[in-house]
């Protein structure tokens, strides 16, 4: 009996385990300071650094959702610059720039936080989407769109 309530038990806990991680367990503060933070380094034209924040998304199936971009290989820093640029054309256009809607998504089954970035430029405002993902226990912004 005792070693029924003992399996019983590791059942609901394996549940309960892989229940919280079914959304990354990224905060909305984390995701806030991972996005400033990028957008600094772009500024910078920091790209090698830069590039430990951003999801690794080439061919190389793999490493999809699970490493970043590798600022030693050359193609993989030039994604990372492509990146840098377009956040730094937004920036640059804009005055400012707040954060709005912080929440789950799911995405061709798989799940992702995301966060409403909105860009300000006189009266007018542009939202992006930055989506993230957990890598090494750290948040990486798999999407900037």
């Amino acid at each position: 009996m005792k070693k029924k309530k003992l399996v019983l038990v590791a059942i609901v806990l394996s549940i309960l385990l892989m229940n919280t991680n079914l959304f990354a367990q990224i905060t909305e503060a984390e995701a806030k300071k991972t996005v400033e933070n990028f957008f600094q380094l772009c500024k910078e034209n920091n790209f090698k650094k830069a590039s430990k924040l951003l999801a690794y998304y080439g061919e190389d199936k793999s490493r999809i959702y699970k490493d970043l971009f590798n600022p030693n290989n050359r193609d993989e820093l030039k994604e990372v610059k492509r990146v840098c640029k377009k956040v730094t054309a937004t920036l640059l256009i804009s005055d400012s720039f707040s954060f709005g809607k912080f929440r789950n998504r799911v995405i061709d089954k798989k799940k992702f936080k995301s966060l409403d970035v909105i860009f300000l430029s006189g009266k007018q405002k542009v939202k992006r989407k930055v989506l993230f993902l957990e890598i090494n226990g750290k948040p990486a912004i798999f999407d900037y769109n």
